[in-house]
């Protein structure tokens, strides 16, 4: 299995610790790629829509942004890490998903993430870990990745040897949990949900194109990369 690893935080602690009990519990023989933030993607996205009027690889930012995305679409299971910061994702790894935005539903999804897996890790002292969940599950559902679990604990402490071990063994429990999940899928196939975030990405590109028609105005560039996807003419990437 082809596994790609975006750690929101360099720091190699809780967050650090939990990542590496789940990949053992996926067991070994598995390709795995890892990038830290913000080493890996030190800027953030400051607007100019290049990738909205192009594509990304024409990002600013591109030297940062291309490897991840491309170790993405070539991964079979996307692994997001992140500890909880002021209850929600921390800032860095809100600034990768920033330049992504144009690979959302509504725009010009790549039909390779409807047949991956992923995995969100995330910890907390006490509350928060459901908003981190939500900061970075936002990005996967409308990148239409199929399938998207997550380990998530609250520590109450901050340093990993002083955590009880009855609390670090209901992480183990979810890790086997999850990677039995992930392992026991021979074909992955999008959820419910991902299918009608499909069918309203079509819906709103007829709908948007509609209105350039009207307004005389030449095709969208999203609904040119539809159109020759097929997707408008009821072909699934799925």
């Amino acid at each position: 299995m082809k596994i790609v690893v975006i750690n929101g935080t360099e720091i190699k602690g809780c967050t650090y610790a939990m990542k590496n009990m789940f990949l053992k519990s996926l067991g070994k023989n598995h390709d795995i790629i890892e990038f830290y933030l913000p080493k890996d993607c030190p800027v953030f996205c400051t607007g100019c829509k290049r990738c909205y009027a192009n594509d990304i690889s024409i990002c600013p930012h591109s030297k940062y942004t291309l490897p991840i995305w491309e170790s993405i679409l070539q991964s079979d299971l996307i692994v997001m890490t992140s500890p909880t910061y002021v209850f929600h994702a921390t800032g860095q790894i809100k600034a990768l998903l920033d330049h992504y935005g144009t690979k959302w539903m509504v725009h010009s999804p790549e039909a390779e993430l409807f047949t991956k897996q992923a995995v969100i890790i995330t910890n907390s002292i006490g509350m928060g870990t459901k908003n981190v969940i939500k900061d970075i599950k936002d990005s996967l559902d409308f990148w239409g990745v199929a399938h998207t679990y997550h380990v998530s604990q609250a520590l109450h402490d901050v340093v990993w040897n002083d955590i009880e071990p009855n609390i670090k063994q209901k992480i183990i429990v979810q890790c086997n949990r999850v990677a039995t999940k992930i392992k026991s899928r021979k074909r992955v196939n999008p959820r419910l949900k991902i299918r009608m975030l499909f069918l309203g990405g079509r819906f709103a590109q007829n709908m948007i194109q509609k209105q350039q028609l009207k307004k005389g105005n030449p095709e969208t560039k999203d609904y040119e990369y539809w159109s020759e996807k097929g997707w408008l003419n009821g072909k699934k990437p799925y």
